[in-house]
């Protein structure tokens, strides 16, 4: 099965290739796509709007996510602005900063926190399934590690001293949001698992 991941980042196009496997192929959007309003109030509402606004301009089944890191004692900040929390454009490197500094502003060098991540599957104008997951830890004052990308380098599951930036791509899979919410779209979505049948 050919299915569209709604965005342009390598980073997340690898990240669900890593944890389908090859049980699809997985492309990203067309670099002269438009951008997709993202207007939503929840991960969910987001993530909808991106599937039904690029399932209308493409043939193939669009899989669009919506996730980010939720920090209660921040007032939910960053949430559904994880991308572009130190404004349009901003880098993770820019977001991380603006995290930390807000966590000191606080007085705080680690606070309880959550990743979330919706996921929606649309093709044309019809929403074919929508699932929702999270993973709870701390985010921390100060990066560390070399490996995921986003506010991996701030986040630590819960149970785990390390953050996602120090884990392999495996172990990461083991706790993280998306990885929780794309096991839960393929029990939803059988079709995403069923093998093609052979041609005669």
């Amino acid at each position: 099965m050919r299915i569209v991941i709604a965005t342009q980042n390598p980073n997340k196009v690898r990240e669900f290739a890593e944890i389908l496997g090859s049980c699809a192929e997985l492309v990203p959007l067309p670099p002269s796509m438009p951008k997709a309003p993202e207007t939503g109030e929840t991960f969910m509402e987001n993530a909808r709007q991106k599937a039904l606004f690029y399932a209308s301009r493409v043939g193939d089944p669009v899989l669009a996510d919506d996730s980010g890191l939720v920090v209660p004692a921040l007032g939910g900040a960053p949430g559904v602005r994880s991308a572009r929390y130190a404004g349009a454009g901003a880098d993770d490197q820019l977001n991380n900063q603006k995290l930390v500094q807000a966590l000191r502003d606080k007085g705080l060098r680690q606070a309880e926190a959550w990743f979330a991540c919706a996921i929606v599957v649309a093709h044309r104008d019809r929403v074919l399934v929508e699932v929702e997951s999270k993973v709870d830890g701390l985010v921390h004052d100060e990066p560390r590690g070399e490996q995921g990308f986003g506010y991996d380098p701030l986040f630590s599951p819960q149970g785990e001293s390390r953050r996602f930036a120090e884990m392999s791509a495996r172990e990461k899979h083991l706790f993280s949001h998306r990885a929780l919410a794309v096991r839960e779209l393929q029990t939803r979505w059988p079709a995403l698992t069923a093998k093609a049948e052979p041609k005669e």
